[in-house]
């Protein structure tokens, strides 16, 4: 069996941190935290450290600099890291009660600059502990052993008085002066262990404060392995799992019905397929789906995952079993609103109530976000929940928040103004494109266009390298996935197809620059099962009778609500606007919409 947790790796570099000062300190340890999934998860977590810092009139103050809300700490800059007069947040650990809303309006008025970002809610906490340095991260190690019944005990053999245990709570200034007030009576404490949450460290060094986080993970892998009561494999396998030659075939037929359902209500949406064998595992096993329901392993998934993911409870055979099971989800969450949504945290209105996250057995587990990163990270934050899912329950059973505590916090206004809630920029963000083309020039330079725009693009040129570099350098400039390569179409059309399928879960428009036999019949069975119009934009290098032949071929094909244009351009940049352009009506363009570039034969069937 595999080992239960990926230990975190010791990545400090004395010669880098001892020329670093003040923020740069904080900076360099979210840095090496941030990176490693074994310590957090992109965006979670938070850091400071204390020091002094002039004013707009050169005074000098003693201030907190702490990481901004729902900022990655691996990628975070010296604009992450706001700065807090100290000296007016600890005038907060003995003072009257606050509300909530007038909490995060006396942290924005500590600022010592007015632009500054809005500081992490986690901010009296850093500020109340008396150390110079304080992290707070995620890793999987810790929320395991703070999820199974005998976790406490388990925690108190490890750590003693070393650490104090914080039953889970939302974060508030009763949180904080709570917490600073056992800390403050327990002198050999170095940790807290929050259930179902995370971890806090701290330490006058900032190598001291890393390496605690590094300690207490080391030493609560140990107590969850000291714990175990039985094999960790979840009950062993449920149902098979399928032949890998034969789960893509079944992915490509099931991943456009799941894309197109959960387009609904939305400009766009991309999948991602974990198709690990850890995932694949899961998936499969006997209890992993079913204690998948009772909530995730840390509060940071609501935002991406929810409460829970869409479980189905057989291998699926075709899409009509899992559309059939999203509209069981859909109304298991309208209920689950009812039921536990206080009234007061409505006013941002309802969430979607389509799944982000769906365990297939036998397959694994697909992910859906507004773009790639964004299904990117809801995999990562489910494979923790599968992670800790797994250890406590060889442990003696998984706990998690209970479904009021859950929709408090996915509901929280607080968690709501989380970065990793906001859409996606440019106008076409959430679509996918298929471009494929003979001429590698020509077909970057069309991709590029559209990933400008903000779309999802899968290469298919005749040149595979080419078409991997380009896509790769659509990325590094464009954001995480926003270039695939996929097959060439002219001599695999199907293969290309079900690349960009398999990559984003279906694609919106279909660009066609090579002349090639069959890629519109090809395409048409992934508009059938996105239940949407599809797009097919044919523009080859140049026009023959043979091209023209190939266009009234294409529209006498139409097997679905299905919109083929052809453009009569030679300039890559015109085929791009004319792909975007025609991409509208499924994006809510009117008919009145016209394309002013040369078009033959325009047509809807």
């Amino acid at each position: 069996m595999d080992p239960l947790f990926v230990p975190p790796a010791d990545r400090w570099d004395a010669c880098v941190a001892r020329t670093l000062v003040g923020r740069d300190e904080v900076i360099y340890r979210s840095h090496l935290v941030g990176a490693d999934p074994a310590l957090t998860k992109e965006g979670g977590g938070n850091f400071s450290v204390k020091g002094t810092a002039e004013d707009h009139r050169g005074r000098v103050n003693r201030v907190l600099w702490m990481s901004a809300w729902g900022c990655d700490g691996a990628t975070a800059e010296p604009a992450d890291f706001p700065a807090l007069r100290l000296d007016e947040l600890l005038e907060l650990r003995t003072s009257g009660s606050l509300s909530e809303s007038e909490m995060v309006d006396y942290l924005v008025d500590c600022g010592l600059r007015g632009e500054q970002r809005r500081p992490g809610i986690e901010t009296l906490t850093h500020a109340f502990i008396p150390a110079r340095h304080v992290d707070h991260c995620h890793p999987d190690a810790v929320i395991a052993l703070t999820s199974f019944p005998g976790g406490r005990i388990a925690a108190d053999e490890e750590f003693g008085d070393e650490a104090i245990w914080f039953d889970y709570r939302q974060f508030d200034i009763g949180v904080a002066r709570e917490l600073a007030d056992r800390i403050a009576a327990s002198p050999r404490c170095r940790f807290v262990l929050l259930a179902n949450h995370g971890l806090f460290t701290w330490a006058d060094s900032s190598e001291q404060c890393y390496r605690n986080s590094l300690e207490a993970v080391a030493r609560a892998e140990g107590a969850v392995a000291k714990a175990l009561l039985g094999p960790a494999d979840l009950g062993g396998w449920a149902v098979p799992q399928v032949a890998p030659q034969a789960a893509p075939g079944l992915l490509a037929k099931i991943l456009p019905a799941i894309r197109g359902a959960l387009l609904a209500g939305s400009p766009g949406t991309v999948l991602a397929v974990n198709r690990s064998p850890d995932a694949v595992r899961f998936a499969s096993s006997t209890r992993g789906p079913l204690l998948s329901q009772a909530g995730p392993s840390c509060p940071d998934h609501l935002v991406t995952v929810g409460y829970r993911p869409l479980v189905l409870d057989q291998v699926p055979t075709g899409p009509e079993p899992v559309l059939t099971a999203i509209g069981r989800y859909r109304d298991w969450y309208d209920d689950y609103f009812e039921r536990h949504v206080p009234a007061a945290c409505r006013g941002l209105g309802k969430r979607t109530d389509l799944p982000r996250a769906i365990v297939l057995p036998g397959l694994g587990v697909v992910t859906a976000g507004p773009d790639a990163a964004m299904a990117r990270l809801c995999a990562d934050h489910f494979a923790q929940t599968m992670t800790v899912i797994r250890a406590a329950d060889a442990a003696g059973g998984y706990r998690s928040l209970t479904p009021t505590q859950a929709a408090a916090d996915e509901y929280w206004p607080l968690m709501r103004l989380k970065p990793q809630l906001r859409p996606p920029g440019g106008n076409l963000s959430g679509q996918v494109f298929l471009v494929t083309g003979s001429d590698d020039d020509r077909l970057s330079t069309v991709a590029d266009q559209l990933a400008a725009a903000g779309a999802h693009v899968a290469l298919g040129g005749e040149r595979p390298a080419q078409a991997v570099a380009a896509a790769r350098a659509i990325s590094s400039r464009y954001g995480e996935r926003r270039g695939v390569a996929v097959r060439s179409a002219t001599r695999d059309p199907l293969g290309a197809v079900q690349d960009a399928v398999l990559a984003y879960g279906g694609f919106d428009v279909l660009v066609d620059m090579t002349g090639s036999a069959g890629l519109v019949s090809a395409a048409l069975p992934v508009f059938t099962g996105q239940g949407r119009p599809g797009t097919v934009l044919l523009a080859p290098d140049e026009w023959t009778p043979t091209e023209l032949a190939r266009l009234e071929s294409a529209l006498d094909a139409g097997q679905a609500d299905l919109i083929v244009n052809a453009v009569a351009t030679a300039s890559p940049i015109a085929v791009a606007q004319a792909a975007a352009f025609f991409a509208r009506p499924a994006r809510g363009g009117t008919e009145s919409d016209i394309w002013q570039g040369a078009v033959l034969q325009p047509c809807r069937i």
